[in-house]
C-alpha cells in the first residue's frame, strides 16, 4: 500500500502500465554486463520493467522483464470499454435533451 494508505486511481494505474509497457532495459542490461562491484549506486537506475535478476555462481545471467505484450493488450481492452462508457453517457444525455 502507499503512504497515506491509499490505493492509486485508476487513472494512475494506467499511467503505470503505459510507463511499464514503454520502459527502457538497458539499465538491467548494464547489471548484467558489469561484476556487481562496479555497479557502483543503483539507486538512479530505471529497473521498472525488470521483474526478475539471477547470476548463477557460473556467471550466467537471466534477466525477466514484465509481459509488454500483455499491458499493452489490457491498456487496449481499457480504451475499449472507457469509449463504450463515453458514447453510452454522451448518447444517454442526448436523450435526456430531447424530452
Amino acid at each position: 500500500m502507499r503512504k497515506g494508505g491509499r490505493l492509486p486511481g485508476r487513472e494512475q494505474i494506467i499511467r503505470r502500465m503505459w510507463r511499464l509497457a514503454n520502459a527502457g532495459a538497458g539499465d538491467a542490461v548494464r547489471l548484467a554486463c558489469f561484476p556487481p562491484e562496479e555497479w557502483g549506486e543503483t539507486d538512479g537506475l530505471n529497473l521498472d520493467a525488470l521483474t526478475e535478476f539471477k547470476r548463477s555462481s557460473s556467471g550466467v545471467v537471466e534477466l525477466r522483464f514484465v509481459d509488454r505484450g500483455r499491458l499493452l493488450e489490457r491498456l487496449l481492452d481499457n480504451a475499449d470499454h472507457s469509449g463504450e462508457e463515453q458514447v453510452e453517457r454522451f448518447l444517454r444525455a442526448m436523450e435526456g435533451q430531447g424530452e
